[in-house]
């Protein structure tokens, strides 16, 4: 089959490789459309260590092509996706009540395992979830990172009747605008650096979009708010000044959500009064431990938009210019798909 194969940071090949072997218990996708993430574009920088050579591509939908004989609920031709994160069952954090991705032996397809930048990938039967018939798959490779989103807006607590700040634009913030729309907050505030994508947060139900390249967002934030803060930040960048800015965007009592996936080595810079002070709850939000199926609820629901968030789609042949605009967010782009 054909794959992009990353060998070493920011070396990656389109390859002709071995479709791969599956167990009893996995099945073989035929790769309908798979996902530029964040994670990816760390890993091809080298921000994010994994073992390489390697296959990235975890956000990704497809059709059932071959099934392993222990395999039971799942049929060739299935239309599906998948939870990349795969448990061992057996770990000191396997075992505990309050199960998290935090498995010693975790694999993640497409992160530690071979993915979905292919024409094929297979996984657990177990992590696989079935769609509509119909249901447009190309919308369905952003189930996991919705399902992600839906980890980070437990995580926050989001009530009705919250003012809501999120800070970044990009696919995972609107996601996370439209859950927390549903959530029922009061006013939803936006903030981005390209105007582009701040009108498609008002198209998808933002109160308020703030540009940072052009204002403060916290003096900004806070003038909405009659000058307290807002009850709920969370934010989608994935660096240290966006998690300052929401940081101090957040009311006295608040809480913040750190969701944005920060570069291994970056250090984030707080003086521990101004969290002490506002005693303001902190949370992160790691992965999509136990969401997957709500999040396919969520969306063949209807209830939340995808198809917007699709801006550019590219053949596995592209895929080096797929990854350029999904870094650079060159031509607008915001969810940059592959299709094999």
């Amino acid at each position: 089959m054909r794959a992009a194969v990353l060998y070493n940071i920011r070396d990656l090949r389109l390859e002709d490789v071995s479709t791969p072997e599956f167990s009893t218990d996995e099945v073989l996708i035929k790769v309908n459309a798979t996902g530029v993430c964040g994670t990816d574009i760390h890993i091809y920088r080298g921000e994010w260590k994994t073992s390489m050579p390697i296959i990235l591509g975890h956000e990704f939908s497809g059709v059932i092509v071959e099934t392993g004989r222990d395999v039971k609920n799942l049929k060739i031709g299935d239309p599906v996706v998948a939870e990349p994160n795969i448990l061992c069952g057996s770990c000191y954090f396997c075992r505990m009540s309050e199960r998290n991705y935090f498995c010693e032996n975790l694999k993640a397809t497409g992160v530690t395992i071979n993915g979905a930048f292919a024409e094929y990938v297979k996984t657990k039967a177990e992590n696989v979830y079935k769609v509509t018939e119909g249901f447009n798959l190309d919308e369905a490779a952003l189930i996991e990172p919705l399902a992600c989103c839906v980890r980070g807006i437990d995580q926050a607590k989001v009530r009705t009747g919250d003012t809501v700040a999120i800070v970044g634009a990009g696919p995972i913030g609107l996601i996370l605008l439209q859950l927390v729309k549903l959530a029922g907050a009061s006013m939803v505030i936006q903030t981005d650096m390209e105007d582009a994508r701040l009108k498609l947060a008002r198209d998808l139900g933002a109160d308020h979009t703030i540009n940072v390249a052009e204002e403060d967002p916290v003096e900004a934030i806070k003038r909405l708010t009659g000058g307290y803060g807002v009850d709920v930040a969370i934010e989608a960048v994935g660096s240290p000044k966006a998690i300052t800015q929401a940081m101090k965007a957040t009311r006295r009592g608040g809480r913040l959500n750190i969701f944005g996936v920060s570069p291994e080595d970056a250090v984030w810079e707080v003086k521990p009064f101004e969290l002490y002070e506002k005693e303001l709850t902190i949370t992160t939000s790691y992965r999509s431990p136990f969401t997957f199926q709500r999040a396919v609820k969520i969306a063949l629901s209807g209830k939340v938009k995808l198809k917007p968030l699709i801006s550019h789609i590219f053949r596995l042949e592209e895929i080096h210019r797929a990854f350029e605009v999904a870094e650079k967010r060159l031509e607008g782009a915001v969810k940059v798909l592959v299709k094999p």
